[in-house]
Parts: C-alpha cells; structure tokens; sequence
C-alpha cells in the first residue's frame, strides 16, 4: 500500500528552459514529481543520488548525445524507462534509441495529450514488466498491420506521432513492405478519418494523363476528354492524399504539384479557373529519394517539402517473428475464401519461412500463401506444398549456409576468378555473411560491446548492424 501512494518520480533532460516547463505543466495533473536539467552530466549525477521511475531524455544536449546518456542508464541501472523527446528530423535516431532500450518516444512538439499519455503508459508498462510482451504496444494488430516486432512498434509509433498533424509524411521501403497499408493506417488514426482517402499509383498512369487524373480536366480539354472529370486531389479534399512511387513523376508535373503544395490551389487540364482544395498528404516511394534528388530526377525543392516526416518500412527478412504471424493470419483468411481446411504449418514449412530472404516481401508471402491454399487441401501445410520456384530460389541460401560456424581463416588479398583456383582454394573461400559477421563482432568488441560507436567505426548505419545480429541470433538459434 505504501508503494502505491508513493510519488512518483520522472527526470526530465531538456536543455531549453521555456520548452522544459511547458512539458512540465503538461504533466501538473498527473501528480507526479518532474525534475528538470539541462544536460548529461547533470542527469546522471540525479540517477547517483535517486533512480527515477522514467526519464524524458531529448536527443541534443550542450555536452553529450542523448544515446550516451541512455547507453549509461542501460549499462549502469538496467531497465529505467527513458522516452526519448525528438524532432521530426531526427525520428530515424530515434528509432535506433528504441532499438537500444529506450521504451518509447515522442516527436516535438507534442501536444499535452500525447505527452501525458506516453508518459502514463510507460509508468503502467514499468509496473507490469512481467506481464506479456503483448501488452507493450497493444496487442500483435495495428491498423491493418499484423506483427509486433521492434521495427514495426517504431513504424507505429511514428503513425501515431505523426496521425494528428496534416504534415506531410514520406514513406519509403521495399516493394511489398505494405506502404499504402501504411498511409491507410495514417489516415485511419488521423482526425480526416470519416474524410476520403484517394490514393494514386504515380508509376501505373502514363504521364500523358497522370496530371488529368491528379488535377482532373474540363471538356474538350484533349482527345477524348468528352465529359469534365474530377481530380485526385478534388475527390481528397479534407481528407488524405496518398501518392504512391512518387519518384516516377515526371519533371515538369512535379513543378506543378510543388506550386498545389505550397498554396493549395490548381488548375484542371484545359481550365484557366482555379480551385482549392485541403488535402493531407503521404507520399510513398521503393526508392532513396535523396539519390533521385542527386541524379536529377526529382527536385530537390520539392523534397523538401514533401520529406517532413519519413517513416521507413522494414523488409520482411527483419521482422523476425512477425512472418509467421502474418503467414498464419493469411492461411485463415485465404482457407476461408477458398473454402479449404488449412490451419496450421508444420514445423518443416516454419523454419523454411523463417530463413527464406522475401525479397518480394508480405507481397509474396500473400501470393505463396494463396498458390498453397488454392493447389492443396489438407489441415496442415507441408514442405512439399510450397511452390517449386520458392525452394529453387531458396536453394542457393541452403547450400551456401554451413551447418556449423565456420573457422576464421585470412582474407584472400589477391585477386582471383573461379576458374584460377583448383578445389582446395574453393573450398578456402568463406561464404560473405561470416566475413561480414566476423567484421561486426571485431568492431563491437573493439568498441567494448557499444554498437552505435561501432556502426561508426564501419561507417554504417547502427540499424543496419541491430538487424544483422537479430538474424545471426535467429539463425542460430534455429539449428
């Protein structure tokens, strides 16, 4: 009972004074005791004389990074919860603070709800630690998404960040990673949500008629043009805009869609009349398109305007567990349509889907999942179900893969083609994916376990290290 009445205690490293008693004031209802600092060190000399129950730590100090801060916390006081405060520009840090221990995180600024209840939530989660790993972010379903590994609970927390606004959010990732499930999912948790979302594949049009269907045309306005049409952003307006591969617009459109983005108005195919519209936008692209800027075929004023908040989709291959989630959700809902009984995979199929790469992502998973569910009928689904092409293609992966790690042995320095070498030297070569693993671990330990100092080291990005060690780990904890 005494615990239970106790005050509880939340730190607070902001370094701007004005911004740090607004967030404070935030939290007056919730009764809790908020003390302020403004940097680092003075956090961490807080933590020697009392351990809070939750830290509100923001990335840019005057005298350290807001992830030393919180790689001190995890090593010197285990599992404080620390939500991170950040801005737009920097959610994808953010998403690597996530990936280092940090609970949750916020994007400023915020508004008192979304503070007051982030840090409700995170005082609820440190109570029921012990709880199931469900209750952290609302069970395994989320706006149209299946999966709850740490990759996606970044993804949701940036959708329910960002929902609210009408800023633009970028979406990028890998064809069938789920991009407009995602616009859907900002859309559906926006306040535009009884409001129309119109969605338009920038890649299927030809760009003859890609500016009459974004801004629509009157009649007569060319061949064919009989009747007077409405646009995509007419039929979105209060609602939610979704261009999908915006990349592939053509040039001069896009001068076009920047002058629609920065006053609202347009002008139909063949009109001479202007109108104005409110549309959210979300942009989506399988492309970089900083790299597109660069080689000049997007422009750069206008990915300024449109990049405001990105969120990055992982591929499937790094959403661990979630593939079996989504595989089985698919099973139900497939045997369902097609009236079959299927409801389970053996073990055989399980590692299989675990291993294999996706390069077509859920996409293909849906269609490997259909093929399955349409060719066979059974209660289970088998090894030799699978589509023939999916284990040719898979073939190399098994062959390639030792079934124990393999002796560290020197690089080959010289240059050699297969046909120089006899079958010993063959046999000396490594697969690349122990080099490369042998090459992380040596800069980890050479960094004294801490993997963002690491990633520096390797001049890679610490998600791109975070994602191969969680492979490593599931590969070999699969054998």
């Amino acid at each position: 009972m005494e615990s239970k009445s106790k005050q509880r205690q939340v730190l607070m490293v902001e370094d701007t004074a004005s911004v740090a008693a607004l967030y404070k004031s935030y939290l007056n209802p919730l009764g809790l005791q908020v003390d302020i600092v403004g940097t680092g060190q003075e956090a961490l000399d807080m933590f020697k004389a009392a351990v809070p129950d939750l830290v509100l730590l923001d990335l840019r100090l005057p005298d350290m990074t807001g992830m030393q801060v919180l790689e001190s916390v995890r090593r010197d006081y285990g599992n404080v919860p620390v939500v991170i405060m950040t801005a737009h520009g920097s959610i994808d840090v953010a998403v690597e603070a996530m990936r280092y221990g940090a609970q949750d995180f916020l994007i400023k600024p915020c508004e008192a709800d979304r503070l007051r209840i982030t840090v409700n939530n995170a005082l609820k989660q440190e109570q029921k630690e012990d709880k199931t790993p469900e209750s952290k972010q609302g069970g395994a379903q989320y706006q149209g998404f299946i999966g709850n590994s740490l990759p996606m609970q970044a993804v949701y927390r940036v959708i329910e960040s960002a929902a609210a606004s009408k800023a633009t959010v970028f979406i990028t990732g890998e064809s069938g990673t789920g991009k407009e499930v995602c616009a859907e999912a900002i859309h559906a948790a926006s306040p535009r949500n009884d409001k129309p979302f119109v969605a338009l594949n920038c890649a299927a049009i030809p760009k003859e008629l890609i500016e009459s269907e974004l801004f629509g045309h009157v009649k007569g306005a060319f061949t064919g043009a009989s009747t007077e049409r409405q646009g995509a952003v007419e039929l979105a307006d209060n609602g939610t805009l979704f261009l999908d591969e915006l990349c592939e617009m053509d040039l001069d459109l896009q001068s076009k869609l920047l002058r629609f983005i920065q006053t609202g108005t347009y002008q139909k195919v063949g009109s001479s009349k202007t109108q104005t519209v409110d549309v959210r936008f979300v942009c989506a692209t399988n492309r970089d398109p900083w790299v597109e800027v660069q080689e000049g075929r997007f422009r750069e004023d206008l990915y300024y305007r449109l990049h405001v908040i990105p969120v990055t989709l992982p591929p499937l291959r790094e959403r661990g567990d979630d593939v079996i989630e989504i595989a089985h959700a698919l099973l139900a809902l497939m045997s369902l349509e097609e009236g079959k009984n299927f409801s389970r995979f053996d073990n055989q199929v399980t590692n299989f889907f675990n291993q294999y790469q996706w390069p077509g992502n859920v996409r293909e998973l849906q269609n490997v999942i259909r093929n399955i569910v349409v060719l066979n009928d059974n209660d289970e689904v088998t090894i030799d179900m699978l589509p023939p092409q999916l284990k040719q293609r898979n073939g190399a992966e098994i062959a390639s893969t030792p079934s124990e790690p393999a002796v560290s042995k020197p690089a080959v320095s010289q240059s050699v083609t297969p046909s120089s070498m006899g079958g010993d030297e063959r046999q000396a070569i490594e697969p690349l994916w122990i080099v490369e693993k042998r090459a992380i671990q040596a800069a980890i330990d050479a960094c004294n376990g801490n993997i963002p100092r690491a990633a520096g080291l390797l001049e890679v990005s610490p998600s791109t290290i975070y994602r191969k060690l969680q492979t490593w780990q599931e590969v070999t904890g699969s054998k």
